[in-house]
């Protein structure tokens, strides 16, 4: 086919018309004639693609589906006339509009062009403006048949869904009167239904409201029926009217519920509230607030030394045996007693001060406790305590003071030093003398610091050892002994801590006592002998500290991987005015030379108690006679 030239394209404006962007493929095996044709297609906004061959053509049709084709007849391959028939073949293809375009103005050929499936034959060369007419009245025609095509078929749909809807009409008429009559018996039958299913609800809010204030095993209030009971006793309370809230406890239900089981466990509970409520009248309160915790808030009373005896013939009906199976136990109960006067503004307050005084009737022989106010100043302060004892220990306030521990080859106060007991300091923020380790100690005991403490302190000493051995390293290393308590002992990784701080400070395990009580031997002892047996292993030696105050118990004790034995101060102060106690010490010394066991004595603060212990044969000692804790390690050891 012939190119199309330059001349041969009229120089006239195309007019621009607004059409959707339709895809139009151009098929002509010369070059420049798709390039021009692309070019002013293009530019009035189709979206043009090019063939240079007819089965190129049939390949990219395949491909993606033109809106249109402007297809040349005269082609090396397959000519225009091939490729129009091989898509009117297809169903697929069939309707896409070809424009047939030839150099050759013959009658025969458009004839041809009509009959092969064409819509409109163009004859070389041609106006492009011409052309956009003739494709544009091309993609109109095939989107008017389209939308003709769309709308017979949903006028198709829409008859047969009439057809259908005018059958299903008359058969749901004839359905409808025979539901009309199933319904209302199905509405008679289902308001019956509503109505016990209402009954039903109303019956569980019930129990659920019942479940959520009274205890499900004894049938008595439970805590919240008591904080309400309590608010309105608070609200009804006129000055000086007193009312009284006991909180009761029994000391053995746990061991009890442990060795027969939690149905005999059961059993007890059920029986201690039916006691309780046998000794207490019925205008009291009684309630069951957790395990073997009982509440009673007694009536307003008269006199309030009526409450003393009411609370002792509790505690003498429930220390009467029970029967649970073959077994018969006893409980013996302690009671916190509150007085409950104007001074309270909520109930909240009552149960604290309730359980304040129960802790403090556990301490007590007669077992009972009247709540004073200053409990509850003392619980604050330990709880303030503890927190600052927690912030010491982040922030590194607490301080290690050293106290010399002599060899005791004579009463002299200068004997000479062979190791120093590491002791903790703390001076509180704001304050200018320091607490006494009696104070905060058993705070760190009772609560999670003790271990914290322990790990710090050896931490510390493992750091002023080191530092000492470098200053001095010509100088052998004084032994430190620092006290660990059996609770920390007792964790699972306490001797992998201990290795990971030696190993971090490069301290030597023969640099170090460990103090501990004779308290490991209750229970259970065999994890915390294995952890001592393999601290020994390094080089670590073990000293009982208190010896004589504990479980002492001399099968145990032969077994233990110990090295010294530390007597008490306790036995020490008193040697001069009680024979006792220093028969008692004696007593520790020969046993602790039997054993071949190293022993310490503490706190020696005179001339003749030193004398005392060199005369017994006591190996070691420690105390203010020969020097007070010292905030350092002395650059020298004495000896």
């Amino acid at each position: 086919m012939p190119p199309i030239q330059n001349s041969d394209i009229p120089k006239m404006a195309v007019p621009q018309k607004e059409h959707r962007a339709s895809k139009i493929l151009i098929v002509d095996d010369l070059p420049s004639n798709l390039r021009l044709l692309s070019s002013a297609l293009s530019e009035a906004g189709y979206s043009v693609r090019n063939a240079v061959s007819g089965a190129m053509a049939i390949m990219d049709i395949a491909t993606e589906l033109p809106d249109l084709i402007l297809l040349d007849i005269r082609m090396p391959d397959l000519d225009g006339f091939a490729v129009c028939r091989h898509l009117h073949s297809d169903a697929i293809t069939a309707d896409i509009p070809i424009i047939f375009m030839s150099a050759m103005d013959n009658v025969l050929e458009k004839l041809k062009a009509f009959s092969v499936g064409g819509v409109d034959y163009i004859t070389k060369p041609f106006q492009i403006a011409e052309v956009l007419v003739r494709i544009e009245h091309q993609l109109e025609l095939r989107h008017l048949r389209q939308t003709l095509k769309t709308q017979n078929q949903k006028l198709r749909i829409i008859l047969q869904q009439y057809e259908i809807a005018e059958m299903q009409i008359h058969k749901n008429n004839q359905e409808l009167e025979q539901r009309v009559l199933e319904r209302t018996q199905e509405l008679h039958t289902t308001n019956q239904a509503l109505q016990a299913e209402i009954q039903q609800r109303r019956q569980a809010q019930e129990k659920l409201m019942h479940l959520a204030l009274y205890d499900s095993l004894t049938g008595l209030p439970n805590r919240t029926l008591l904080l309400k009971r309590l608010e309105e006793t608070v609200q009804a309370r006129q000055p000086y009217e007193w009312s009284t809230l006991l909180m009761l406890a029994c000391d053995r239900f746990k061991a009890i519920n442990d060795t027969l089981g939690h149905l005999q466990g059961d059993r007890l509970l059920i029986e201690i509230a039916n006691r309780i409520t046998e000794i207490v009248s019925d205008s009291s309160f009684t309630v069951r607030l957790a395990d073997d915790q009982f509440a009673i808030l007694l009536p307003t009373l008269a006199d309030k030394n009526e409450i003393i005896p009411l609370v002792q013939r509790l505690q003498r009906r429930l220390a009467t045996p029970i029967e649970l199976g073959n077994y018969e136990v006893t409980v013996n109960a302690n009671v916190g007693i509150v007085l409950v006067d104007s001074s309270y503004g909520n109930g909240e307050h009552m149960l604290r001060d309730g359980s304040l005084a129960l802790l403090q009737a556990k301490q007590k022989p007669q077992g009972w406790r009247v709540f004073q106010p200053e409990m509850h100043t003392q619980a604050l302060h330990r709880l303030t305590l503890e927190g600052k004892l927690r912030q010491a220990l982040r922030q590194q306030q607490l301080q290690i003071y050293y106290q010399p521990i002599v060899a005791l080859t004579s009463a002299s106060a200068a004997a000479p030093v062979e190791g120093y007991e590491a002791l903790v300091r703390w001076q509180p923020e704001g304050t200018s003398d320091f607490m006494s380790p009696a104070d905060f100690i058993p705070l760190a005991e009772e609560s999670d610091l003790i271990s914290q403490l322990g790990n710090w302190t050896f931490y510390k000493v493992c750091e002023q050892l080191s530092q000492w051995h470098q200053e001095n390293p010509s100088k052998p290393v004084p032994f430190v002994s620092v006290n660990f308590s059996v609770r920390h002992l007792q964790g699972e990784q306490f001797a992998q801590q201990i290795y990971d701080v030696l190993q971090q400070t490069q301290a030597q395990p023969a640099w170090f006592k460990f103090e501990i009580t004779e308290n490991l031997l209750i229970g259970d002892p065999q994890p915390v002998l294995a952890t001592l047996a393999r601290l020994r292993h390094w080089g670590i030696q073990i000293s009982i500290d208190d010896f004589g105050t504990g479980y002492s118990s001399l099968s145990y004790l032969k077994q233990l991987p110990v090295d010294t034995l530390k007597i008490d101060r306790a036995f020490i102060k008193d040697m001069e005015s009680d024979s006792d106690n220093l028969k008692i010490v004696e007593a520790i010394v020969q046993l602790a030379q039997v054993l071949k066991l190293d022993v310490v004595a503490e706190g020696i603060e005179t001339e003749w108690q030193a004398q005392q212990l060199v005369n017994l044969g006591c190996t070691h000692g420690q105390g203010y006679w020969f020097s007070p804790p010292l905030p350092y390690l002395p650059p020298r050891i004495l000896k």
